[in-house]
């Protein structure tokens, strides 16, 4: 086991040798780092532009220099340990002999450390490569410094070129400037280029927001409206069925006159040659001698019948005429159907038996029969009529809105969150001069509709 003053002494001299290191660290790492540059200088494996010669050569002085003064510094702070062949003593005889400035007190401890250390041969052979180390750091300060000769030597050689670079240096710097003048002064146009587009930029974001807005309202007015149309070309479709249906019936009438028409032909010509055979009997029974008053009977019969033949005729043209006028009628009928679209207004404050009566936009078709002030809609002729609702709440509050006309509630359509939709339909039968209109069902305290909520109305 050592001793508690050997392990002083071990415990000093080895943080006196780690300060050391960290000294020479940086140092020694600069050194390779330039004779790792030099070597590639020198094969030529750089590229000849990144690093001349004079910079290569200012970093190996910079380096050589470094190294000696470093050195220096750690000799000159250690000229009480080093002889005067170069060499450090040992640990024992730098623990024993005191130095000039030590007192009588540390002379004293010496003493008493030296005959504790004397066995301790450990500690010597430690010292002894740390002689070594640094026998070696002389040579290699040496070799530093043949090093600089030669690179001196190099240096000499290639002033000429130094001078010759440095003017090139100086056009170059002064074509440099001139470039980087106009460089700025394209720079400062580009500049004030982009800011403009910029601007322009913002200006054309702002119209494509806006633009946003009115497709996406304009996107919910062509899905209600598209709707609508299919309602309306289903009712057409079968308006053409019906349409169908009734020129069907006139063709089959059409077919029913001409049979009747060939009929009474025939029967006028089977009257002519009754009229005949009568005029014939007539004559026979001139002279025949027969009464006259049964002959008289006769005729008058036959013209009874005849005129019942007649009439029904008649008749029948009559009602031909009719369906002919009807059919002309159903030709020439235009289909003006009457349609209503009203659009809420953005903040449209309800309140419980209110109707609603403010709005942002009222279209109509064929007609103006829908008053904006009341919020009413009254009927131009006796019909069903289509009613379509959508509803849209601002906020987290419960509103129900009911489709009222002729006293009586038809549909309540209920929303109940914020940003959400609902939407119903409904047909009503209605007469000329009837009312109907919007009202709030049920509405909490502060409820209020969005901009898109709407209605529309058109007659089947």
């Amino acid at each position: 086991m050592p001793t508690r003053i050997q392990v002083k002494l071990v415990t000093e001299h080895k943080k006196y040798l780690e300060e050391q290191i960290q000294v020479l660290e940086p140092v020694l790492g600069n050194i390779k780092n330039v004779v790792t540059k030099s070597k590639a200088w020198l094969e030529e494996k750089t590229d000849q532009s990144s690093v001349s010669y004079i910079e290569l050569s200012q970093e190996l002085d910079t380096a050589a220099t470094a190294l000696l003064d470093v050195t220096s510094y750690i000799l000159s702070e250690n000229e009480e340990l080093v002889d005067v062949d170069g060499r450090t003593p040992s640990l024992a005889q730098s623990t024993l002999e005191p130095t000039k400035t030590e007192t009588p007190d540390q002379s004293e401890s010496t003493n008493q450390v030296t005959k504790l250390v004397e066995n301790q041969e450990e500690v010597f052979t430690r010292l002894g490569l740390l002689e070594s180390s640094i026998s070696c750091l002389q040579s290699s300060i040496q070799k530093t410094k043949e090093d600089t000769s030669e690179i001196n030597q190099w240096r000499n050689n290639f002033v000429t070129e130094k001078n010759d670079m440095e003017l090139k240096i100086e056009q170059l710097t002064k074509k440099q400037k001139l470039n980087f003048k106009n460089l700025r002064k394209q720079i400062s146009e580009q500049d004030n280029k982009v800011k403009e587009l910029n601007k322009e930029i913002e200006s054309l974001k702002e119209k494509e927001s806006k633009s946003n807005k009115t497709l996406e309202k304009l996107s919910l007015d062509m899905k209600e409206y598209e709707n609508n149309l299919l309602k309306i070309s289903k009712e057409m479709q079968d308006h053409a069925d019906t349409t169908e249906s009734i020129t069907q019936e006139i063709k089959r009438h059409s077919d029913q006159m001409s049979t009747l028409q060939e009929e009474s032909y025939k029967i006028k010509l089977n009257t002519s040659t009754q009229i005949e055979k009568h005029s014939l009997m007539y004559k026979l029974l001139q002279q025949r001698l027969m009464p006259i008053d049964k002959l008289i009977q006769i005729f008058n019969q036959n013209l009874e019948t005849r005129e019942k033949r007649i009439t029904k005729l008649e008749n029948i043209e009559d009602a031909i005429s009719k369906l002919s006028k009807d059919l002309n009628l159903i030709e020439s009928r235009v289909c003006n159907r009457y349609a209503c679209y009203v659009q809420l207004d953005e903040h449209t404050p309800v309140s419980h038996g209110s109707i609603i009566s403010t709005f942002y936009e009222v279209r109509e078709y064929n007609g103006q029969h829908f008053n904006q002030t009341t919020g009413k809609f009254v009927s131009p002729h006796d019909g069903l009529y289509l009613v379509c609702v959508t509803l849209n709440e601002r906020e987290d509050k419960q509103i129900i809105v009911g489709v009222r006309a002729r006293d009586e509630w038809f549909t309540t359509i209920e929303v109940k969150c914020a940003n959400t939709s609902a939407a119903e339909s409904v047909v009503v039968d209605m007469k000329k001069g009837q009312e109907l209109y919007l009202k709030v069902f049920y509405a909490d305290k502060g409820a209020a509709l969005s901009c898109y909520n709407s209605f529309t109305i058109v007659s089947l």
